[in-house]
């Protein structure tokens, strides 16, 4: 009995979402949330007063700003996404990034995750140094990294529902990315509000979809379908019609009433299914085994 129920169990663990949630060691997403957290205690505490003049060399050193990369400071196309500009401009980065980061980094593995940070925020910035090139105005915030996690958070898991703070309404994961396309365009073309920079945000967005379609391009719902005028992609992971991508079955979760076996093993373990459940699991894993 216990050898069935062991191969059984085997099944549950082999499905994508546990194994994400059950493995441990993911360490992108601490790591950049400690490393800002660090560089925004030595901002505070090396800042030099004389008088009403504050000097902070922290910022001035690793801040984005075309002067700089003139100069071929070119570590700045990084360091810049570290360096924030107030308690509440790392508060919410950091929140933002615990939110949506950790959710596709199990998804993703951990380096992939770093791939889609780093390349998003430094194409942010070069999209950034385009149209400020002259400029004299620094830049700094993890903004333009988010942004493209953001997007990614939409694209593999596009009908996860979140909750906003204000309104407090639920929404889709990609009606929020596209809604946030749609403002920072606007924002960008329009120059409201001018102290944020939107076009960091917009690069991050650009670079963040181009590198989940690079990485996964048969499993991911395009989110720029909004523009054509199209519903939901028939290549979202969502859409239990879409065609099996090339070295992939697609098997559906629904049947023998799947997924709420698996979910009474999550919350109550294997244990508490029925004899008819248990054969209902074991009958499913055979079929993908032929499969």
């Amino acid at each position: 009995m216990y050898g069935k129920l062991k191969n059984r169990y085997k099944m549950f663990s082999d499905r994508n979402y546990n194994r994400y949630n059950s493995q441990s060691g993911y360490y992108a997403v601490p790591a950049i949330i400690a490393l800002c957290v660090i560089v925004f205690i030595v901002q505070y505490t090396s800042l030099q007063r004389s008088g009403y003049y504050v000097y902070d060399p922290i910022t001035k050193l690793l801040s984005l700003n075309a002067y700089g990369i003139r100069n071929f400071q070119i570590w700045r196309l990084v360091t810049y996404m570290f360096v924030h500009g107030g308690f509440w401009h790392l508060l919410i980065n950091m929140w933002g990034l615990y939110l949506f980061g950790s959710m596709i980094e199990r998804r993703m593995g951990s380096a992939k995750f770093l791939g889609l940070f780093f390349v998003s925020g430094i194409f942010g910035a070069i999209f950034w140094l385009i149209f400020n090139w002259s400029s004299q105005i620094p830049c700094v915030g993890a903004s333009g990294a988010l942004f493209g996690v953001v997007i990614a958070a939409a694209m593999l898991y596009p009908n996860v529902k979140i909750m906003l703070l204000i309104p407090p309404i639920p929404l889709k994961l990609k009606t929020f990315a596209i809604i946030f396309i749609i403002i920072e365009s606007f924002s960008t073309f329009t120059g409201i509000d001018g102290q944020v920079a939107h076009l960091v945000h917009l690069g991050g967005l650009i670079a963040g979809y181009v590198y989940i379609r690079f990485n996964y391009p048969n499993e991911t719902y395009n989110i720029f379908n909004f523009l054509k005028g199209k519903g939901p992609s028939k290549r979202s992971p969502i859409d239990n019609s879409r065609k099996a991508s090339k070295g992939w079955t697609f098997v559906n979760p629904k049947a023998n009433n799947l997924d709420a076996i698996l979910d009474k093993i999550s919350r109550s373990g294997i244990n508490s299914l029925s004899e008819d459940e248990l054969n209902k699991l074991h009958k499913a894993r055979e079929e993908l085994r032929k499969k």
